[in-house]
Protein backbone atom coordinates (compact mmCIF):
# COMPACT_ATOMS: atom_id res chain seq x y z
CA UNK A 1 0.00 0.00 0.00
CA UNK A 2 1.45 3.62 -0.79
CA UNK A 3 0.96 6.08 1.68
CA UNK A 4 -1.67 7.60 -0.36
CA UNK A 5 -4.00 4.61 -0.13
CA UNK A 6 -3.27 4.48 3.96
CA UNK A 7 -4.46 8.13 3.94
CA UNK A 8 -7.59 7.38 1.69
CA UNK A 9 -8.16 4.07 4.28
CA UNK A 10 -8.01 6.33 7.18
CA UNK A 11 -10.22 9.13 5.93
CA UNK A 12 -12.97 6.90 4.89
CA UNK A 13 -12.65 5.01 8.41
CA UNK A 14 -13.00 8.02 9.73
CA UNK A 15 -16.17 9.42 7.80
CA UNK A 16 -17.55 6.19 8.63
CA UNK A 17 -17.00 6.40 12.23
CA UNK A 18 -18.53 10.39 12.41
CA UNK A 19 -21.85 9.03 10.17
CA UNK A 20 -22.56 6.19 12.41
CA UNK A 21 -21.76 8.15 15.86
CA UNK A 22 -24.16 10.95 14.12
CA UNK A 23 -26.45 8.25 13.52
CA UNK A 24 -26.58 6.90 16.64
CA UNK A 25 -26.92 10.22 18.02
CA UNK A 26 -29.95 11.30 16.24
CA UNK A 27 -31.43 7.68 17.22
CA UNK A 28 -30.94 8.32 20.72
CA UNK A 29 -32.44 11.93 20.39
CA UNK A 30 -35.48 11.50 18.91
CA UNK A 31 -36.45 8.03 18.06
CA UNK A 32 -35.38 5.99 21.00
CA UNK A 33 -38.86 6.80 22.82
CA UNK A 34 -41.12 7.04 20.09
CA UNK A 35 -43.13 4.26 20.24
CA UNK A 36 -46.13 3.21 18.37
CA UNK A 37 -49.32 1.99 20.09
CA UNK A 38 -51.20 -1.40 18.05
CA UNK A 39 -54.46 -2.34 18.43
CA UNK A 40 -54.16 -6.34 17.41
CA UNK A 41 -58.10 -5.96 16.78
CA UNK A 42 -57.73 -3.39 14.27
CA UNK A 43 -54.69 -5.24 13.13
CA UNK A 44 -56.03 -8.32 12.58
CA UNK A 45 -59.27 -6.24 10.59
CA UNK A 46 -56.34 -4.83 8.05
CA UNK A 47 -54.70 -8.02 7.26
CA UNK A 48 -58.00 -10.49 6.61
CA UNK A 49 -59.80 -6.96 4.76
CA UNK A 50 -60.76 -7.17 1.36
CA UNK A 51 -59.01 -5.94 -1.47
CA UNK A 52 -60.28 -2.52 -2.45
CA UNK A 53 -62.91 -3.23 -5.43
CA UNK A 54 -61.78 0.07 -7.01
CA UNK A 55 -58.84 -0.07 -9.19
CA UNK A 56 -56.24 2.12 -10.18
CA UNK A 57 -55.79 2.54 -13.71
CA UNK A 58 -53.37 4.91 -15.66
CA UNK A 59 -55.60 6.05 -19.05
CA UNK A 60 -53.97 9.39 -18.77
CA UNK A 61 -57.26 10.77 -17.28
CA UNK A 62 -56.02 13.96 -14.84
CA UNK A 63 -57.19 13.93 -11.20
CA UNK A 64 -60.52 15.62 -10.75
CA UNK A 65 -62.31 14.96 -13.94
Amino acid sequence: MTPTDRRLVREITVVIVVKLMLITALWWAFIRDAKVPVDPGAMAAQVVAPASSKLHTTSGETHGQ
